[in-house]
């Protein structure tokens, strides 16, 4: 995030609004905060060198016990603070994958924990920077939205430029940043819990999710039609591979090359609601290299929203 000379650098943190059904009610995760009196959802500040996602499992979890996975962009709240910096608190709907601790690691901050009725958490709120995203939270499940699987299209990180290297392409390997992109991607990626890890077998792609992969115990599964070459030669048997990923709806990364991404974004762009449609890169280079675009789709496998993500490597 750029810092406008002259001015502080904004205050960074991140949260999560966990839901769950109990019945045929959509309850959500809240927390008391006894130096203010007041419910809010759970959010802190980034710690120095964390991205956004990763800040809001790991807040979530110190302040509710609770360790979700993050789904579905709520929308960001941007405020000053009395010392004149800017604030920009990044929200996501979440689930829970685990219950990690009994409670919130510090009592002094926070001092109740409740699941509630969205209703109820409508009004129990009374900070406009929380009311917006149980307001849009709200639309998504009356637009039968909020249900999403994450779906990650990955650029290899950086390699190895092809005018130093002699060998074949299926080798050419990360260079030094592409290594520490590699490295940094699992605290971003495996806030979005995926379960499943598809890849070109070249070398600089198997390199950025291997790491990943280890991590979260998944074995990574190579498509030659994610390969350059195997793209060159057929590109529709790419773009059938990102549809068939798309129709699965499983939390699923994708990890391919440069040339390749503009057959898998269009495949992408055609099951996409407009307003995610038009979030969807356009132009070369499409994703930096190391860099996630995040698809969000729901179960029926139409993506209503997109973001994208760059490990932090400092």
């Amino acid at each position: 995030m750029s810092v406008v000379p002259g001015k502080p650098p904004p205050v960074l943190a991140a949260g999560a609004l966990a839901w769950r059904e109990k019945g045929e009610r959509i309850q959500v995760l809240l927390v008391h905060r006894p130096r203010y009196d007041d419910w809010s959802i759970p959010k802190g500040k980034l710690e120095k060198g964390e991205t956004f996602p990763a800040a809001a499992v790991r807040e979530v979890a110190e302040e509710t016990g609770y360790r979700v996975r993050l789904h579905r962009p709520l929308p960001a709240s941007v405020y000053l603070l009395p010392d004149g910096r800017t604030k920009i608190v990044q929200y996501w709907t979440g689930t829970v994958r685990a219950k990690v601790a009994p409670g919130p690691k510090d009592a002094g901050e926070i001092d109740k924990v409740r699941w509630v009725a969205l209703d109820e958490a409508e009004d129990l709120v009374a900070r406009q920077g929380d009311l917006v995203p149980l307001a849009a939270l709200r639309r998504f499940l009356e637009a039968g939205e909020l249900q999403t699987v994450p779906i990650i299209v990955q650029r290899h990180g950086a390699a190895v430029s092809r005018a130093k290297w002699r060998k074949g392409e299926g080798t050419r390997p990360l260079n030094s940043k592409g290594k520490k992109q590699a490295k940094a991607l699992p605290p971003l990626l495996d806030a979005f819990d995926p379960a499943t890890v598809v890849s070109s077998p070249w070398e600089r792609c198997l390199s950025t999710v291997e790491p990943l992969a280890k991590i979260e115990g998944l074995k990574v599964r190579t498509k030659d039609e994610l390969t350059e070459a195997g793209h060159k030669d057929h590109p529709s048997r790419t773009a059938a591979v990102m549809d068939r990923v798309l129709r699965e709806a499983r939390p699923t990364v994708v990890c391919t090359h440069r040339p390749v991404l503009p057959t898998l974004i269009e495949a992408v762009r055609a099951v996409a609601l407009p307003g995610a449609a038009l979030e969807l890169p356009r132009e070369d280079p499409y994703l930096a290299a190391g860099e996630a675009l995040l698809l969000h789709a729901t179960p029926g496998g139409t993506v209503v929203a997109v973001e994208r993500h760059l490990p932090n490597i400092g």
